[in-house]
């Protein structure tokens, strides 16, 4: 059996927290690809992995880890029985949790214990100790409700700035988000690497092939009519949803991989988590 279960976050932590999760294989081994994503605080309650991304280099996976944004499909390799509770860091809670740039963390998977201090261990274990995922949840929602204090007020609107951009076209120009801004375009560039973890042009690409990759899940012909012109052609689109959501359109019409059909159900909270969480 494999399951993914996700959650949406008390309303007060939707700033720093996309969704949790819960993933459990029960098999000894089990391999799967998995999409593009933000950075992650994942918790191996059971069992180990190892996590490969998109630049060739992999890591293993035990106890918590800290991933950060990945630029393209990931692929991992489970070893079970496994249990896995995982968090997904928005870019202001990457910046309340870690105060580091991420895109020092763009593609990587870290012990936890290198970036923060050993209470995450004592997190563990009481996670391992809970009975169910509301136990669980409701310990990730206190975590972050206290770590609002360090959200400073310019990084919040900053987010939302971006998160906006992103949303507000199927490709939108980089000229665009400047417009928006009053900061110099260098200060734009550097302040989305710090808190996105990649640059404003490569970010829209990759959201572009995740909600390209949804629509073709979905078979929603009036969005993927409305995607088209966003790629140079066919071929271009096909390219880019391959390198981001790690399979192709064809599959994800008719036989989508194990996960991606478990990751496609976060469209289920829709508004209840991020648009751009439950849209990609």
């Amino acid at each position: 059996m494999v399951s993914l279960r996700y959650f949406a976050p008390a309303e007060d932590v939707r700033d720093l927290v996309s969704v949790y999760y819960l993933f459990e294989v029960e098999h000894p081994r089990f391999s799967d690809n998995e999409r593009a994503a933000i950075a992650q605080l994942r918790f191996l309650l059971e069992g180990t992995a190892d996590l490969g991304f998109a630049n060739g280099k992999t890591y293993p996976a035990k106890d918590s880890m800290l991933v950060g944004p990945s630029t393209g499909a990931m692929h991992f390799d489970v070893k079970g029985p496994f249990r896995m509770f995982g968090v997904g860091l928005l870019p202001a809670g990457w910046a309340a949790l870690t105060k580091k740039s991420a895109a020092d963390f763009a593609d990587k998977a870290v012990p936890a214990g290198k970036i923060f201090t050993n209470e995450i261990d004592k997190s563990l274990e009481l996670l391992r100790g809970c009975d169910d995922a509301d136990g669980m949840t409701a310990w990730a929602d206190r975590i972050f409700r206290d770590l609002r204090h360090r959200v400073k007020p310019e990084v919040q609107q900053f987010t939302h700035m971006v998160d906006d951009w992103l949303s507000s076209e199927p490709s939108p120009p980089v000229s665009a988000l400047m417009e928006r801004s009053d900061q110099s375009s260098r200060q734009v560039l550097r302040t989305v690497n710090k808190l996105y973890g990649m640059a404003p042009k490569y970010l829209a690409r990759k959201y572009r092939a995740l909600r390209a990759a949804r629509a073709y899940a979905e078979q929603n012909e009036d969005e993927l009519l409305a995607l088209e012109d966003a790629f140079y052609d066919q071929s271009h689109m096909i390219r880019e949803i391959k390198f981001f959501a790690g399979t192709t359109p064809t599959k994800l019409r008719v036989a989508e991989g194990e996960t991606a059909k478990l990751i496609d159900q976060r469209g289920l909270l829709k508004g209840h988590i991020p648009p751009l969480t439950s849209d990609t």
